[in-house]
């Protein structure tokens, strides 16, 4: 996972845990449920969760995982901010946006400040935006900066970084210019990417700059006051926050816990507030838990640049998604899948409504077709030269898990009985998984993708020629077409339109096979725990306005 776009192996690595030995019963409560003063002492609000794992970084423009995007959402504040896909003021308490919808002129409000006390500068601003598209920083987030107008050469080492579209009038005013139109940049304004930044302290600290909670500062609800590799973090109220009199919790104590059974042994004893449920549990705990979706697909990519022939096929390509049953497939996953032949989350904002709303859409039948695929395999082979399908075979890779191998295995025993043809499954180790897929090392891989942002671009922006994460190499000139159109359309709905186009062409074309949209399942009482969101497009949680109440 390179950049914050968690790959869905690494979703199902996270997901995957083992068996709950010593469990109790399920809702049994085996203690005290979490009360008012959760966790805390003299009235305070504590909000208790974990992680399964430690945030790599704790530098904004640096952030390469969930765990480093959640903590930059509580602990800074872009210009705006995207709160469950309602876009709201942060540091900027206004903006205007020019006729041309190239030029974005923020108005900083005058009470925004650091947790040090002072005063959070359009500057700030300037330099935070610079500095993700610096090649010195190398922020793996930085091909967002292509947005900004020079954004792609700066990145590229082509120009200065001063040439950036970005400017900072006076202290309070800060100037975007866009490369192209797009009205979801407001959108992005929240993402570790975007946050400003205080180049004093980079400069004070070098390579130290956020290695320890009193090595930045912070402009966000919370500021970092703990943080014990592998073991814990602590977050606290940021009393300079601009808008801290919305803010009810005191503290957030986070624990890093990899054994899977922990969390859910501390929850059922009352010594956590939170947990997302393991696979292997979801059976024990449909009755109470809370699915959400996470924002992520899952699905099976195709080099198209490889040495296979067969797969380079779009006719054996359709065989093989119409020669799977995405149903069967989905009960064979420990979590809850949404299972669909489509790329973007229909969950999504559209033009009047939900993104799968005003857009129906489901390529390919969730219980398969095996009369077309056997149709498309024909057609495949004789374009192939081959008589006999059990000729026909390529390798799938995965990252290694059990929970990948059992999907693997069940996608190879699916194509073996539909259509005939022979699958060499490959487990490959986590720490290469993702450099073999920019590498091209590997013909088809099982994986996905979480955006960074709240639009159907964030899924469909992989997919034009030469895009850096096309690791299909996947090259259609109608795309490509589709995407540029939507840049520039006039209207909200003419510019769904577009973007709808484009995902019709991709699942035709299938440089991906998409699988399912990805969800959890979260514990916790919402009758004491208040306005807590599970899932995001920017965040795993979004805790900013929870309250803790008797």
């Amino acid at each position: 996972m390179k950049r914050r776009k968690i790959l869905c192996a690494a979703l199902a690595l996270t997901m995957a845990f083992g068996s709950l030995a010593g469990c109790s019963t399920p809702g049994g409560g085996g203690g005290t449920q979490p009360s008012a003063q959760s966790g805390a002492a003299g009235g305070e609000k504590v909000l208790r969760f974990s992680l399964n794992g430690n945030p790599p970084t704790m530098d904004p423009k640096k952030a390469n995982s969930m765990y480093t995007a959640t903590m930059t959402y509580h602990l800074f504040d872009g210009l705006m901010r995207d709160n469950n896909g309602k876009v709201e003021p942060g540091v900027a308490e206004s903006y205007d946006v020019s006729d041309d919808g190239l030029t974005y002129t923020f108005h900083l409000r005058s009470d925004a400040k650091w947790s040090d006390g002072k005063s959070v500068t359009a500057e700030d601003c300037v330099y935070g935006l610079q500095r993700m598209v610096d090649p010195a920083t190398a922020d793996p987030m930085a091909y967002l900066g292509e947005i900004l107008k020079n954004g792609k050469e700066v990145a590229a080492g082509k120009v200065p970084v001063k040439d950036l579209g970005v400017t900072a009038p006076d202290d309070k005013t800060v100037v975007c210019v866009l490369s192209t139109p797009a009205p979801y940049f407001l959108t992005m304004l929240s993402g570790p990417a975007f946050v400003p930044c205080r180049k004093d302290l980079v400069e004070k600290y070098g390579k130290d700059f956020a290695a320890t909670p009193d090595k930045n500062v912070y402009n966000g609800p919370f500021q970092l006051t703990e943080w014990e590799q592998d073991n814990k973090l602590v977050l606290t109220k940021n009393e300079n926050f601009w808008n801290k009199d919305k803010v009810k919790l005191d503290k957030v104590e986070i624990s890093v816990l990899t054994d899977p059974n922990t969390p859910l042994g501390m929850y059922e004893t009352g010594k956590l507030d939170y947990v997302d449920v393991p696979t292997t549990a979801i059976s024990q705990y449909k009755d109470q838990g809370k699915p959400y979706y996470d924002g992520g697909v899952s699905y099976l990519q195709i080099n198209l640049n490889g040495e296979n022939a067969a797969l380079k096929n779009k006719d054996f390509r359709k065989a093989l998604s119409y020669g799977l049953s995405r149903k069967d497939y989905g009960a064979t996953r420990e979590n809850l899948p949404q299972t669909t032949g489509r790329l973007v989350l229909p969950a999504l904002p559209g033009p009047t409504s939900t993104f799968g709303k005003d857009y129906p859409y489901e390529p390919y039948p969730l219980e398969g077709d095996n009369a077309k695929a056997k149709e498309y395999l024909k057609k495949a082979m004789s374009a192939l030269g081959v008589s006999d399908p059990s000729k026909i075979s390529f390798k799938l890779s995965y990252a290694e898990a059990e929970s990948n191998r059992k999907i693997v295995e069940f996608l190879q025993a699916q194509w073996k009985k539909n259509l005939g043809i022979n699958i060499t499954v490959d487990p490959v180790p986590y720490a290469v998984f993702y450099d073999n897929q920019a590498a091209g090392k590997y013909e088809m891989m099982h994986t996905g993708w979480v955006p960074d942002y709240d639009d159907p671009l964030a899924y469909l922006e992989l997919f034009p020629t030469g895009a850096g994460y096309n690791y299909s190499h996947y090259s259609n000139a109608g795309y490509d077409k589709e995407i540029e159109a939507s840049k520039v359309s006039k209207s909200v709905k003419e510019r769904m339109d577009h973007l709808f186009a484009a995902e019709k062409i991709m699942c035709d074309d299938l440089p991906v096979i998409v699988l399912d949209a990805s969800r959890r399942m979260a514990l916790y009482d919402d009758k004491k725990i208040k306005n807590f969101i599970p899932g995001g497009i920017n965040c795993s949680y979004n805790f900013i306005y929870t309250d803790i109440v008797s």
